[in-house]
């Protein structure tokens, strides 16, 4: 059996591992399924699925018990199974190209790692922010929505959500490294 959400996501924010445990037995069949409805693999599925939750547990601070769980499970299960999505499809491209231009070839790797490797380094830097400044960050950048919107959504001001975007990307860049600065 299992409890409410509400009381789920708030045993969850206290670091309960039983209330974790509970949020998975009660949705990764769910969301596996929805990942399988998406196209993916059974293996890729499952990884989706751990993915998901590696994200809801580091997250877990900053969940919100009024907001709906399964709205913001899935919304984590679509944009995971869309990025794994987007690296297949560069992945695809990239290879594409290779087969394409063997006198690139070199260049096209360089090319390619470079680029893998600044996704990663973009990643980690986000995993850098605080949790609600990255929320607010990928809220802006991967959503798409306003100021705002955001600070609707949140219940905070505007200018709180402008001062922590500018922050984040302060942040970001500064993690980056000196090449990605504004000059």
């Amino acid at each position: 059996m299992f409890l409410p959400d509400e009381k789920i996501v708030r045993s969850l924010k206290k670091g309960n591992e039983s209330a974790f445990r509970m949020l998975f037995d009660k949705y990764h069949r769910k969301l596996y399924h929805f990942s399988r409805k998406m196209g993916q693999s059974h293996e890729d599925a499952e990884g989706i699925i751990q993915e998901v939750f590696i994200i809801v547990w580091k997250n877990k601070a900053t969940l919100n018990e009024e907001l709906s769980l399964p709205a913001y499970l899935f919304t984590i299960t679509k944009r995971v199974v869309l990025k794994k999505v987007k690296r297949k499809i560069l992945e695809d491209e990239y290879l594409a190209n290779q087969q394409n231009s063997q006198s690139h070839f070199h260049q096209q790797t360089e090319d390619y790692i470079i680029f893998t490797n600044l996704l990663d380094q973009a990643n980690k830097g986000l995993d850098q922010l605080s949790p609600g400044r990255k929320q607010i960050f990928m809220l802006s950048k991967q959503q798409g929505l306003s100021n705002e919107e955001i600070a609707e959504k949140l219940n905070i001001s505007k200018r709180t959500v402008e001062n922590q975007l500018y922050r984040a990307t302060k942040e970001l860049r500064d993690f980056m490294g000196p090449d990605f600065k504004e000059k």
